[in-house]
């Protein structure tokens, strides 16, 4: 093999990412949509490798004593980048799991309901209730060299902005996880690439946080979990995959100025609280269903605080940290839900 002397920038790989038709787990490649990421990295495959020494003449590990195997591994990939209103739907829809989750009366207008069960995914199956399966490509400037994952669902979602970057455009970081193999010396090319429509943190009139409200705020992040766990197995991959055991679980964080309306929540924060917690809204309308579309807002109608901390920049801010809850007792759907996005 002579050498080489072609190389590539790491620009030039791409990421897509197609929801699985029909049956869960099948490899999609045929509309892959582009996502706007900062950087490609290798998938973690988590291949089993035993090299322990095993009992025999000399002091060194022999080639029989090897144990090597791909099968029923839960493979991982993470990746972050600049949110689009292309992207948003999918991933936002990938984390929840659930078509309950999206409310058919607003558009784009997702929950967490207090009753969220999302329905198990069997490879090779139809979704149902909107638990379904993606495939992400990482795509090769070197013809048949792409990497393709299927059978993938999200595991975590996080959505964050700070005034102090580009204007308080919004980020995102996610994570995926499949039980199916890997395949490798793929064909896979981006079909709708990613859009220059992205959100911002400055469309925010609405700024409560913990029911402190008219807020200034620097920053803030938004992070859905939501496990997935793998069962059973055929061949070299497992055959369910169960979501949101032993629960999914919604935090924010946020960096805003230290003032008179903020300081209401020290004092909440040292034991004033109570269980049902208060509503924190980022929005350009106190009404969640009432905020307009193509702009980057969610609540949290019931949230603790967490944490509350100093932060010392050019003006005196603080830190504060809610978890959402849900409230079955409250009245309505939006006000009993732990998470409510509109996008």
């Amino acid at each position: 093999m002579a050498i080489n002397a072609s190389a590539f920038s790491p620009k030039e790989f791409e990421l897509g990412l197609q929801i699985e038709g029909t049956n869960c787990g099948t490899k999609s490649v045929n509309a892959l949509i582009g996502v706007n990421v900062d950087s490609i990295s290798f998938p973690s495959l988590n291949p089993v490798q035993v090299f322990d020494v095993r009992n025999h003449a000399g002091r060194v590990a022999q080639d029989v004593d090897v144990f090597l195997s791909k099968k029923q591994t839960v493979k991982e990939i993470s990746f972050s980048g600049v949110l689009d209103t292309q992207v948003a739907p999918l991933f936002i829809d990938g984390v929840l799991g659930s078509e309950a989750s999206e409310d058919g009366s607003t558009t784009n207008l997702f929950r967490i309901a207090d009753t969220y069960t999302p329905g198990d995914i069997l490879y090779g199956t139809t979704g149902v209730d909107r638990s379904r399966t993606y495939t992400v490509a990482i795509i090769s400037p070197v013809s048949g060299k792409s990497i393709v994952m299927s059978g993938c669902v999200f595991t975590n979602m996080t959505f964050s902005a700070d005034m102090g970057e580009e204007s308080g455009r919004v980020k995102f970081e996610a994570t995926l996880q499949t039980g199916k193999a890997v395949e490798f010396d793929q064909t896979a090319a981006i079909t709708t690439d990613y859009t220059a429509n992205y959100y911002s943190l400055g469309d925010a009139t609405v700024r409560t946080v913990a029911a402190a409200t008219d807020n200034l705020l620097q920053s803030f992040s938004l992070s859905i979990e939501n496990p997935a766990n793998f069962h059973g197995f055929s061949g070299d991959n497992f055959e369910v995959v169960s979501r949101a055991i032993p629960e999914i679980s919604v935090s924010a964080d946020f960096t805003m100025k230290y003032d008179a309306n903020s300081l209401e929540l020290d004092a909440n924060f040292g034991g004033g609280q109570s269980a049902t917690g208060g509503i924190t809204t980022i929005s350009d309308d106190a009404d969640i269903s009432s905020a307009t579309a193509g702009k980057f807002s969610f609540e949290l109608p019931s949230s603790l605080l967490t944490n509350f901390a100093l932060n010392e920049g050019a003006a005196q801010l603080v830190d504060v940290s809610v978890k959402g809850v849900a409230d079955p007792s409250a009245s309505g759907a939006d006000n009993k839900s732990m998470l409510n996005i509109r996008i």
